[in-house]
């Protein structure tokens, strides 16, 4: 029996030795595969590369807007002359119109790139969620970066990003400006704010990460945005030039980690903002988007081997202190592999060819070296390569009915549920008592978002008012409230609109106001003597029914403040 026991054990340990070589060869073979597949591919960039004219390099350089619903003869135009890489798709330029609309705009926009055997574009947008969000209409609305941030989820941020991501490329759009990673410290940023995670790095790296993936999956690059961040300035860049004197300690302590988590979770994408800083650019003169030391910093310390845009060279950062033609120019001298180009400061959607006219002039003087024009190009070929858009660039038109589909909605329901935070509640007055009326001001702008909140609490009593209010209008809504015991009050942003933090302040003197801030969560600053606020971070849908329950107490209040605010 002994014989027989080790005789089986030798032939077990032998077939165990054949089942191993099996899968190692297996293995070997799979990593071969691999391999030879990569190699094809960057042997296939290559020799595009070599084809390629000089005027067709330059193009794929340039990502720019354009104007109207449908291709028509200008951008047709743009695209045969210039030999554009990309465009943007817009709200404010008519581009953006229904979700049928976009996909045959960006179906006739890619048809016409493959008839004239050019190369599939980039077609992106600015869909944050919250805020910042160019479609509305059709699709899910999302309650945005600092909603996510005050639930605090990775898995909600995975979720967001997939829905995103998914209804994006249904319509064409493969290249998503988002998600910003900027760690919001400043409660005067004026352009950021709500479109943060929040003013916590550790929290902003982790969420941003989330979404890398599962943008990736549904073949939509993700940006990593405004590198090396735009979260603690209080001048907008789309009309001055913002400066963070901060030293090298803090700056990687809180500005830097969550651009370098971005990397490590392998995003492809990163936007680098026009934002004077010294200790990282070691000039007082040149933006980080100018910067060859901050983009040098970026590719050899931070390790990011992908595309690098610029954030738009129309932006008044740009236009106040350089001309468009120079600016770009320095922007790829600098290591920026494409220009982005929208509608600010003034210019105009012709202005693109500005920018190709002057690239070109820059590469055949030399100021751009033939290596630096070849490795922009091939990181954007390879990119395209990447992520499907030279094999399929085209919308996936027959998904187009799985557009806001219920379980999409649901995760902004959410994303939504899990956010709106009970800042403070002093009186204990939430949740309210739906037994009498109560008056709430809102502002008149705004009185569409209002339609859920009436629907969930008919005990509401609205109040519109302009934000812009004169003097009368806010004084007869003053004698009018102040004899109420409880007044609600809706804010968008107090710090823009001085008439509406007087009111709110003289009627807190003589009753109890609670603030609902639809935005930022910093209007508590401006009204310090508020008995309660809720921060519902948007005033989306989801969002708006969200606060409705927690009103009259059939949701509780989930969130907690992703920011910090001074002495609260």
């Amino acid at each position: 029996m002994r014989k027989i026991y080790w005789g089986l054990v030798v032939v077990f340990m032998f077939f165990l030795l054949i089942t191993a070589g099996c899968i190692f060869k297996s293995q070997e073979k799979k990593s071969q595969d691999k391999e030879n597949g990569e190699d094809a591919a960057e042997d296939a960039i290559e020799l595009m590369l070599q084809e390629m004219t000089i005027e067709q390099k330059v193009g794929q350089l340039i990502m720019a807007y354009f104007d109207g619903p449908e291709f028509g003869a200008d951008l047709a135009a743009a695209m045969r002359e210039l030999h554009l890489g990309g465009v943007i798709l817009f709200s404010s330029t008519g581009n953006i119109e229904n979700p049928a609309q976009v996909a045959a705009l960006t179906a006739d926009i890619q048809n016409a790139a493959l008839k004239s055997g050019g190369i599939p574009l980039f077609i992106a947008a600015d869909q944050e969620g919250g805020i910042v969000a160019r479609f509305r209409e059709g699709v899910t609305v999302f309650p945005g970066n600092m909603a996510l941030g005050a639930a605090g989820s990775e898995d909600l941020a995975r979720l967001t990003a997939a829905v995103l991501a998914c209804e994006l490329r249904t319509m064409g759009v493969n290249l998503n400006f988002a998600p910003v990673v900027d760690v919001n410290n400043n409660p005067d940023n004026p352009v950021i704010g709500v479109r943060s995670f929040g003013s916590d790095p550790a929290l902003v790296s982790r969420l941003g990460a989330a979404m890398v993936a599962p943008y990736r999956e549904a073949g939509v690059l993700a940006t990593a945005k405004h590198f090396p961040g735009h979260g603690d300035t209080a001048v907008d860049s789309h009309y001055g030039l913002p400066q963070i004197d901060h030293d090298w300690a803090r700056l990687s302590s809180v500005e830097l980690p969550p651009f370098q988590a971005m990397v490590d979770a392998g995003v492809p994408t990163m936007m680098a903002g026009h934002i004077l800083m010294p200790a990282l650019t070691g000039s007082a003169e040149l933006p980080t988007s100018l910067s060859p030391q901050a983009i040098g910093y970026l590719r050899e310390e931070m390790g990011f081997e992908g595309l690098i845009l610029s954030d738009s060279m129309s932006m008044g950062a740009i236009t106040e202190n350089w001309g468009l033609e120079e600016a770009c120019v320095k922007a790829i001298q600098a290591g920026i592999d494409m220009i982005v180009f929208g509608p600010w400061s003034g210019v105009e959607a012709g202005d693109r060819g500005r920018i190709f006219r002057a690239l070109k002039g820059a590469v055949e003087q030399g100021t751009i070296s033939p290596e630096r024009l070849d490795q922009a190009v091939k990181r954007i070929l390879c990119a395209k390569k990447e992520y499907g858009i030279l094999d399929d660039p085209l919308p996936q038109a027959d998904s187009l009915s799985e557009l806001a589909a219920a379980k999409h909605l649901e995760v902004a329901r959410r994303v939504a549920r899990e956010s709106v935070t009970l800042v403070r509640d002093r009186g204990g007055v939430i949740p309210l008592d739906p037994a009498g009326t109560v008056p709430l001001i809102w502002p008149a702008e705004q009185e569409e978002a209002l339609a859920p909140l009436l629907d969930e609490c008919p005990f509401l009593q609205p109040q519109l008012l302009p934000l812009g209010a004169s003097g009368a209008e806010t004084a007869a809504l003053f004698e009018a409230l102040r004899s109420a015991p409880l007044v609600l009050a809706g804010s968008y942003n107090l710090r823009s609109y001085p008439a509406w933090v007087e009111l709110i302040n003289a009627l807190e003197a003589e009753t109890d106001v609670v603030l609902l801030a639809m935005a930022s969560p910093y209007d508590i600053l401006a009204v310090p003597g508020a008995t309660a606020c809720l921060a519902a971070y948007s005033d989306c849908r989801a969002s708006v029914q969200a606060l409705a329950g927690i009103l009259r107490g059939a949701l509780e209040p989930r969130g907690s403040l992703p920011v910090t605010i001074p002495g609260l």
